[in-house]
């Protein structure tokens, strides 16, 4: 079943070129010196969602391995026994394009507000929607 994941990972990546696309800034525009908070995955617009953060909330261990076919961020954490390939996106469409295409390699998926996790077992994207207040895809 790893080669499953695996192969879904391989089909879906792309070359990501190394570089993170520019963000404007309006001029004038003050920051602050108070550490910023994560939002929670539910409130978040999908432009503020990180997967880092999606895998500290989840509380699994990876890291981020750069970006998949419509993904903006994606990542791959063991929550538990479960691996899990976490992935925010621009919009819920490219979101939902993502997921069909995961779709064809089995595993099962649970989504929210501009984030879908990927997991091999019903368990582990039971346990990412609990933990992300998603919902199974």
């Amino acid at each position: 079943m790893l080669a499953a994941a695996s192969a879904a990972v391989v089909v879906l990546a792309l070359a990501s070129g190394g570089d993170e696309p520019a963000r404007n800034t309006s001029a004038g525009q003050t920051t602050s010196t108070a550490p910023a908070q994560s939002p929670t995955p539910e409130a978040a617009k999908p432009a503020e969602l990180r997967v880092a953060d999606l895998m500290q909330q989840l509380g699994c261990d990876g890291e981020v391995i750069g970006t998949q076919l419509y993904s903006r961020e994606t990542g791959r954490c063991m929550l538990g026994k479960h691996e899990l390939t976490v992935a925010v996106f621009e919009s819920d469409q490219l979101r939902d394009q993502w997921t069909d295409a995961a779709r064809q390699f089995g595993g099962n998926i649970a989504v929210g507000n501009g984030w879908a996790v990927w997991a091999e077992s019903p368990d582990g994207a039971a346990a990412a929607a609990k933990k992300l207040n998603g919902q199974r895809g």
